[in-house]
Order: C-alpha cells, then sequence, then structure tokens
C-alpha cells in the first residue's frame, strides 16, 4: 500500500509539473500588430531541444523575425577596429596599472585558464576582460554558444528567407560596456570574477527559470544578484543601468514602434531573457504602456 501511495504521489507531482510550468514566452497585444516576446539565453544545451511546440508555432506564424543583434551578419572588421581603439590601453597604462595586485593576481590565474597570458592581459581594458571572462566561463562549463535561442531561430530565418529587423547593433552593445567609467569597469570586473566561479551554478539557476517560465527565479539569480553588491561593488549600479535601464528605455520604443507601424505583421522578438524581468523589464515596462501581455 505504502508503494502505490508513492507512486500515485509522484504521478500527481509530474502531472502539477505539466499544468503550471510556463514558457519565456509572451504575446504582446495593444497596439495595431501582434507580437511574440521570447526570452533568450544566449547559449543553450543540446537537451532543450526540440523546443516547445508553442514556442516553434508561434514562430512559424509570424511575419518578422526581430533580434538584439544578428550574429549570423556581424562585420569582423568593424567589431575587430572597435576593439582596437577602446579596449586597448595605449601609452605606458596597462591592467595591472590601474587595479589593485590581488585582483590582477586573480585575473591572471582565470584568464591563464581559457589561454591568455599575463602580459596580453596587461594590455586590455576592465571591461573586455569582463566581456572573455563571461565568455570563458560557457568554455569552462563546456557550452556551445552555437545552440542559443537567437541562433536557432536566426538560422530557420534565413533558410526561409525570413525579413530579420536588429533593436541594437554588436557596436551599441560595445559601446555601453565601453563607456562605463574605469570604477565603473573595475568593479564590473570583480563581479565577473565571481560569476566566472560559480558559472556552473549560476547558469543552471538561470536555465531552470528559463525553461519553466518562472521570471521571479530569473531575476532572483540575476538581477537581485547584481544589485545586493551595490555596498561592496558601487560601481555595479552604473553597470545595471547601462546594460539593463538605459538599453529597455531603448528597446521599449522600437517595440513600440513595431506594434503600431502600418505594415501588418506578426513579429517574433528575442530578447535576453533577464531584460524581461523585474520592475524595471520589458514586460512590466510594455504593461506600464498599456499593452497587454499573455505569458504562455
Amino acid at each position: 500500500m505504502k508503494k502505490r501511495i508513492i507512486i500515485v504521489a509522484a504521478i500527481c507531482l509530474i502531472f502539477s509539473t505539466q499544468i503550471w510550468s510556463k514558457n519565456f514566452m509572451w504575446e504582446i497585444q495593444g497596439g495595431k500588430n501582434t507580437a511574440y516576446l521570447l526570452g533568450s539565453i544566449h547559449t543553450m544545451p543540446k537537451d532543450v531541444y526540440p523546443l516547445d511546440e508553442q514556442i516553434e508555432t508561434a514562430f512559424q506564424e509570424s511575419d518578422v523575425l526581430v533580434v538584439d543583434v544578428d550574429a549570423t551578419t556581424l562585420d569582423q572588421n568593424e567589431v575587430s577596429s572597435f576593439i582596437g581603439l577602446n579596449a586597448v590601453y595605449q601609452d605606458s597604462i596597462n591592467l595591472q596599472s590601474v587595479i589593485d595586485e590581488e585582483l590582477f593576481n586573480n585575473i591572471s590565474l582565470k584568464m591563464q585558464e581559457l589561454g591568455l597570458t599575463e602580459e596580453q592581459l596587461k594590455a586590455f581594458k576592465p571591461w573586455f576582460v569582463s566581456l572573455n571572462l563571461g565568455l570563458g566561463a560557457l568554455q569552462k562549463i563546456d557550452i556551445t554558444t552555437g545552440l542559443g535561442i537567437d541562433l536557432h531561430f536566426l538560422n530557420k530565418a534565413h533558410e526561409s528567407e525570413m525579413p530579420i529587423k536588429e533593436l541594437e547593433t554588436a557596436i551599441s552593445q560595445l559601446e555601453a560596456l565601453s563607456s562605463m567609467d574605469d570604477q565603473t569597469q573595475i568593479d564590473y570586473l570583480q563581479y565577473s570574477i565571481d560569476d566566472y566561479e560559480q558559472s556552473t551554478t549560476i547558469f543552471m539557476d538561470m536555465l531552470e527559470a528559463w525553461k519553466t517560465g518562472d521570471t521571479k527565479k530569473m531575476k532572483t539569480v540575476t538581477k537581485v544578484k547584481m544589485l545586493e553588491l551595490e555596498e561592496k561593488l558601487p560601481g555595479i549600479i552604473d553597470f545595471y543601468h547601462k546594460m539593463f535601464t538605459e538599453r529597455d528605455e531603448k528597446i521599449l520604443v522600437k517595440i513600440e514602434k513595431l506594434l503600431n507601424n502600418k505594415e501588418e505583421k506578426v513579429y517574433f522578438i528575442i530578447i535576453g531573457a533577464v531584460h524581461l524581468v523585474g520592475e524595471d523589464g520589458l514586460i512590466k515596462l510594455l504593461n506600464n504602456n498599456g499593452y497587454k501581455t499573455k505569458q504562455y
């Protein structure tokens, strides 16, 4: 009898999870056009595919794919030129001379794991080192960028010759990082080291939140975690505003233009999942501006 109760309880648990689990996708209504808004994690393990049928169906019903940046058409020469002008120290200044010794040594060890020597490291500014630590964290946990949600649908759009619109550019995203003041860059670098050391846990928490459409968890493991460091790393607040608040306000304007233009199209919009959550996230901003959002 006891064994039967356990089996029944397990079935109920699975069933309830299926009922209450959501997708990280919303339908946006209230303008002249309809849009689906899908939160993305830019890297994914293979086992998330195939995606939920509701997501794939929404894409098939859409006329235009909208992404923050089309990674399949990046101008590598333009990006390399920007990095050369904005990520590399000039004259006698180097990374070791602008941050304390303990931080530099810690970074040096991490970057050596990723194949960068100490001498090479010295040449780069904190924002660029932080960016590479983030990419290195994915390498560390063996996650492939080619499996990201963005690229999954970008490839599908190119195959079907679906029109693609961009909300940002690669250069505008890099400018948001490179324009931060020195102390903000250094605090962001310290934050990036902590992220690197906890990369597996953080990624798995984000992935679980994405799989279940859990916006509260996504907010807790990303935005809340970052904002809690204000006292220890004051510059992290400036980083937060540049990477989320300021960018999301600009993205909101562009989404509203799509929702209210005369094209009479259905848009499939993909944006980093973290940008959608919280009181300052895009879902709340759209609601505040009178649009109805329905989570799938």
